[in-house]
C-alpha cells in the first residue's frame, strides 16, 4: 500500500511541479509585459512569495498535524489554483503582491503536510533514497515543462499557461486528498 500511495503521491506532486516549470520562466516577463512593472518589483514580488512561505510552514504544519494532511492538501492545492488563475484578472502590481501573499500561503499549507506524508509512507531503510528519488522527479517534471513554457505562451498566450496550471494544480489537490484521506481517517 505504501508503494502505491508514494506513486501517487508522486504524481501529485509532478503535476504541481508542472505549474512551477510552466510559470517560473515566463513569470517575470508577464509582470514587466502585461503589468508595465520594473525589475525590482519582480524581485519584490518573488520575496513576498516566499517570506510569507516561511511564515505560514510553522502553523500550517500544526494544522496538518491536527487535522489532516489529506485537508491540508487539498485546500493548498484549490487556494494555489485560484491564485494561479488571479493572474488572468491582475492588471496592477497590488493585484499580484495580493495574489502572491495568498500564493505563498497555499505553498506553506501544502509543503509540511507533504514531507510529512512522504516520511509517513516511505520505509526508514529506503527514506533517503525514496524521498531523493521523490524530488528528482519533481525537478525533471520542473525542468521538461520550463522548456516548453516559452512555447505555449507564444502560440496561445499568458491566459492559457495559467487556466492550465490553475488546473494542474487542482488537480494535484483532490488526488492527494482522495489519496491520503483514508490515511488520515485511520489515525
Amino acid at each position: 500500500m505504501a508503494r502505491k500511495l508514494f506513486i501517487v503521491i508522486a504524481i501529485a506532486s509532478v503535476l504541481s511541479s508542472l505549474t512551477v516549470g510552466l510559470i517560473g520562466p515566463i513569470y517575470p516577463i508577464f509582470i514587466t509585459e502585461k503589468i508595465s512593472a520594473s525589475i525590482i518589483n519582480v524581485g519584490m514580488i518573488y520575496a513576498v512569495f516566499y517570506a510569507v512561505g516561511a511564515f505560514v510552514k510553522l502553523p500550517a504544519g500544526k494544522l496538518a498535524d491536527k487535522y489532516g494532511k489529506a485537508k491540508l492538501l487539498f485546500i493548498g492545492g484549490a487556494l494555489g489554483a485560484g491564485c494561479t488563475f488571479g493572474y488572468t484578472l491582475s492588471s496592477t502590481i497590488w493585484h499580484l503582491i495580493l495574489i502572491e501573499v495568498l500564493n505563498g500561503c497555499a505553498y506553506a499549507i501544502t509543503r509540511p503536510a507533504m514531507l510529512a506524508l512522504l516520511a509517513d509512507i516511505t520505509n526508514p531503510k529506503k527514506r533517503s533514497f525514496q524521498m531523493g528519488l521523490f524530488d528528482s522527479v519533481y525537478d525533471f517534471s520542473i525542468a521538461g515543462s520550463a522548456f516548453v513554457a516559452g512555447v505555449i505562451v507564444s502560440v496561445y498566450g499568458f491566459a492559457f499557461i495559467f487556466y492550465l496550471c490553475a488546473f494542474l494544480q487542482l488537480s494535484s489537490g483532490v488526488l492527494a486528498y482522495k489519496s491520503v484521506h483514508f490515511i488520515d481517517i485511520k489515525r
